[in-house]
């Protein structure tokens, strides 16, 4: 098919928003209107037109859509070789942009980027430091106030005691663990963002460099950026103001992580002279199903007038069902998931259970296995999270990051080298003495006051090791060879063996090693210019459901959060008695079925108004 083809199998509207070139563009796109298709076209319809290819971002949230995004544009380009546009998450668009000038915020190029796991470890070694009376709040909430700080969330207006003290702590805590990870050269996930963003403002030849260089910016799912993400994005448009967005204000579910609604409903004010552009067909949903969901978010406050429409017909009606008990609910879900899979002859893999919080899965599991019924858990631990993988990865690590001191802690510990935390102490204290990195200061170790002995012996053969396998690495073709060469020399496998005690799971473990070496071979078949660095920043940016094991199948069990973008044959949304998100109405569930229908089911006691009454008379 040619191009000129694709451009007319578009609808008006659609067609709008492709041919657009030059200004600021809102693409107002809501669910099922066809918006990726608008977004890839648009990007070949540019280089069509004489844009420079690798002039042209996209951006977007997850690596999926990205990938999906890469595939198409490549399809309407007939696989043309040659220079491409960049299509990428925020988080990877910022890592590159660090990547390049991050020598200037005073950290080195060869930065770690710290995990969710890997934060908590850290701030709990600062909190042995904090003299509070009270601990009885978890180190965990902690966690969620550094994020929310990071990216500019309002904290609640209320606090009470326990909050007070967490705020106390936290104000004392956070100046140091901020000045924990510039002495270990590393960066969490949030510091990508909003270092990237200070990188611009504190050194400006980086951002006119990137300006330069990006001279049409396109932005997926923008009701869901934060203060940080419009900051960027708005500075690297520049006076060009070639910045496309497009988004759906009735989609912005994600206000409790930072999304700031306010960034497209006022776009305009920001951006005068803005062309806005509608598309209000849906594809994917029947009439009953936008009617639906038209009925439950109607109640919002804030939000853009649209007249949804589809000429699919009206199809099968939402069905509604009121349970006494969670139990009771789940019950009914199985047994009407057992009816239809006869009935309608789908597979379980056509059914997906929504709800809230991932904490709510617990009936609806113990039900599922009462019938027998297969399911999997979207939001469980992913195969990156996984203790032998975590422990592999802290080599790689410390093989990059010379200065990594939590992945050199964790490396040294698995399998143990009777190097305990006073003489990891030592070795610090030694290596900040003379200025030093900790790799070079493992090296040493005999130089280390207090050190001696065996404990000095195994420090400077662990530096010896570290430095043979950093150099494999380094060699083209030989990162998968040398990760298994490292294993067998450490005796990996013998100490998941031993660590685990039960044989079953230590060969589960042990095939988990064996996926991970395959998929460092994978990447570096796969990548343009294969590295340690780049393959360690593939794993910080893969997203939660890339790691899963797609292989298995079921009934899909998925937080509301996690399931947006997802479409499926048959949907439960369960627990409608609460508001499902900390806005002043409910959430929308439009947008993730595709043809049987959607069913709201909900326990005692009854719903609030604004959760399912608009919707009770449809059926």
């Amino acid at each position: 098919m040619s191009f000129s083809n694709e451009i007319h199998r578009l609808n008006p509207r659609q067609k709008e928003a492709v041919l657009h070139e030059e200004g600021p563009l809102l693409i107002l796109a809501w669910a099922g209107s066809g918006k990726t298709r608008v977004i890839t076209t648009r990007t070949a319809y540019l280089i069509g037109q004489g844009v420079a290819a690798e002039s042209i971002v996209a951006v977007t949230f997850t690596n999926k859509a990205a990938k999906e995004m890469r595939e198409r544009v490549s399809a309407m380009r007939k696989g043309k070789k040659g220079k491409r546009p960049v299509i990428s998450t925020f988080h990877s668009l910022c890592l590159s942009v660090l990547r390049d000038g991050i020598q200037h915020l005073g950290y080195r190029k060869d930065f770690s980027i710290y995990d969710a796991s890997e934060q908590l470890s850290l701030m709990r070694n600062l909190m042995g430091d904090i003299k509070v009376q009270d601990r009885s709040f978890k180190v965990e909430s902690l966690m969620e106030r550094l994020s929310r700080t990071k990216n500019g969330v309002a904290l609640p207006e209320e606090e009470d005691e326990e909050d007070e003290v967490k705020a106390a702590v936290f104000q004392s805590i956070y100046p140091k663990y901020q000045e924990a990870l510039r002495a270990f050269n590393a960066v969490d996930f949030d510091d990508l963002l909003l270092l990237a963003l200070r990188l611009f403002r504190e050194h400006p030849p980086s951002l006119d460099r990137y300006r330069e260089r990006f001279r049409h910016i396109m932005v997926d799912e923008y009701q869901d950026t934060n203060r940080v993400q419009y900051d960027f994005i708005k500075m690297l448009a520049g006076a060009r103001r070639n910045l496309c967005v497009v988004g759906d204000d009735d989609q912005s579910i994600y206000g409790w992580r930072g999304a700031d609604l306010g960034n497209i409903l006022d776009f305009e004010r920001d951006f005068p002279g803005a062309k806005v552009v509608r598309l209000e067909q849906n594809y994917r949903s029947f009439g009953h199903i936008l009617k639906a969901a038209n009925g439950v978010i109607r109640n919002n406050s804030k939000r853009m007038e649209k007249a949804l429409w589809t000429d699919r017909g009206d199809g099968p009606k939402v069905k509604v069902f009121q349970a006494r008990t969670a139990e009771e609910e789940a019950k009914w879900v199985s047994d009407r998931i057992v009816r239809l899979k006869y009935e309608q002859k789908l597979a379980y893999e056509d059914f997906a259970v929504i709800y809230r919080t991932n904490n709510l899965s617990r009936p609806f599991e113990e039900a599922l296995r009462k019938e027998r019924l297969p399911y999997r858990i979207v939001g469980g631990t992913g195969f990156f999270e996984r203790k032998e993988i975590k422990d592999l990865a802290a080599y790689l690590k410390a093989m990059a990051n010379p200065d990594d001191h939590l992945s050199f802690l964790r490396a040294a510990s698995a399998p143990k080298r009777e190097l305990g935390a006073t003489s990891f102490e030592k070795i610090t204290a030694f290596a900040q003495k003379e200025s030093i990195t900790l790799l070079d200061a493992f090296a040493r170790a005999g130089e280390a006051v207090g050190l001696k002995g065996k404990a000095a012996e195994k420090a400077v053969d662990f530096a010896a090791l570290l430095r043979r396998y950093g150099e494999r690495f380094q060699k083209r073709g030989e990162m998968g060879k040398s990760l298994q060469g490292l294993l067998e020399e450490i005796g990996f496998n013998d100490y998941l063996m031993e660590f685990y005690k039960t044989l079953d799971v230590a060969r589960k473990r042990i095939e988990n090693v064996e996926g991970f070496v395959r998929s460092l071979s994978q990447y570096e078949e796969e990548a343009e210019a294969p590295s340690l660095t780049g393959f360690l920043e593939s794993l910080a940016l893969t997203d939660m459901e890339e790691g899963r094991d797609e292989s298995e199948g079921g009934i899909t069990l998925i937080s509301m959060h996690s399931s947006k973008g997802l479409e499926f044959p048959v949907v439960f949304i369960e627990g409608w008695r609460r508001r499902c998100c900390r806005t002043r109405g409910p959430c929308s569930p439009r947008g993730n079925w595709r043809r049987s229908g959607v069913f709201f089911t909900w326990d005692s006691p009854a719903p609030g108004r604004n959760c399912i009454s608009p919707i009770r008379s449809i059926d």
